[in-house]
């Protein structure tokens, strides 16, 4: 892990009663969408031995405003290796699962650039928490392809807001993920995770702060304590296709070998 990118997920408790707001970053061409949402975990023990894997594993795609799939520049950008996601847990309210306010989230720099000494901590989670990126030529589930968004000479939206997606087509289109298949959860209860979308390369090349350039909630999900956790689930045709493509660290379980399958 660089130097210092541990201390975006894991820093002491906050000092400042409340931290400023957070700012939208400036490049709007970035998006990420989880392509694949968490659903269940079983609680971990507290040692490194006791990992019971967010399930299924969430994964984050990159998605560009007017991405064209015949522009080597726009390939260049989605097969980029210094891109990184990093991942953020919040607990959230079973009545009112809603996606945490300013004041939750860690305080940012008076320029909206997330500092490596920000103040918050999440004790909860452990395992692989920032992901680099793996580029495919070809999605390896076209039908639950997300489309790259358009703005169409609008305005950018307000952050939070679904961009209007372009009808285009999704076969052998190709695409980058983060793939958080090592992700465990100590404390049963409803959670939220944040994922934030970095590149190393502005540190390198400008020797400035490293901004956000996109960030993205999953849905609520439930962590259970081992009793009554009902089973991992089999995996998805994007979790199968990932991993024969090459993300060894995907742990795929075939048709009707998960235990997670809807009970009546």
């Amino acid at each position: 892990m660089p130097h210092g990118m541990d201390n975006l997920l894991h820093h002491e408790p906050a000092s400042s009663p409340s931290p400023p707001p957070r700012r939208p970053s400036t490049h709007s061409r970035y998006h990420l969408h989880v392509r694949q949402q968490p659903i269940a975990a079983r609680a971990c023990g507290a040692g490194d031995r006791d990992r019971r894997p967010v399930d299924p594993p969430p994964i984050v795609q990159i998605l560009l405003t007017d991405f064209d799939a015949e522009s080597q520049d726009d390939r260049d950008i989605l097969e980029d290796p210094r891109f990184t996601v990093g991942c953020l847990l919040f607990p959230v309210s079973d009545s009112s699962p809603h996606i945490p306010t300013p004041e939750d989230l860690p305080p940012e720099g008076e320029d909206g650039v997330a500092r490596a000494d920000d103040t918050f901590s999440t004790p909860l989670l452990s395992g692989k928490a920032f992901m680099s990126p793996f580029f495919v030529n070809a999605d390896p589930d076209p039908n639950s392809a997300p489309t790259h968004p358009s703005y169409e000479n609008e305005n950018p939206p307000s952050p939070g807001l679904q961009p209007n997606l372009r009808n285009a087509s999704k076969l052998h289109q190709p695409a980058t993920f983060f793939i958080f298949a090592d992700l465990s959860i100590r404390t049963a209860g409803l959670y939220r995770l944040q994922f934030r979308l970095m590149n190393w390369g502005s540190v390198e090349d400008t020797g400035q702060s490293m901004p956000i350039l996109a960030e993205a909630w999953s849905d609520p999900f439930r962590v259970y304590p081992a009793k009554d956790f009902p089973g991992m689930r089999d995996s998805s045709i994007l979790a199968e296709g990932l991993k024969e493509l090459g993300f060894v660290e995907l742990k795929t379980r075939g048709k009707g070998k998960g235990k997670g399958r809807k009970r009546e």
